[in-house]
């Protein structure tokens, strides 16, 4: 059963992206509008957007983590 709305599951998604970059900028030592920046050009936030994907399901430091795993950086 579908208990949300589409429009409102992408709403909750792109939400989380602000989080996710914050957690980036800490991680990196970088603010967090350069953070947001380098996500939206990674093949993980490609993957957030993915709903078949499913990593939108998974959590803010996890997603990070993935982010800092494709750019080679020690999580």
């Amino acid at each position: 059963m579908n208990y949300y709305n589409p429009t409102v599951k992408t709403i909750l998604r792109s939400g989380r992206i602000g989080m996710i970059a914050c957690r980036i900028a800490e991680k990196l030592d970088i603010t967090p509008l350069e953070a947001l920046k380098k996500f939206y050009e990674s093949d993980t936030c490609k993957k957030f957007h993915d709903r078949s994907t499913g990593l939108y399901l998974y959590s803010d430091l996890y997603i990070r983590d993935s982010f800092l795993l494709e750019k080679n950086i020690p999580v």
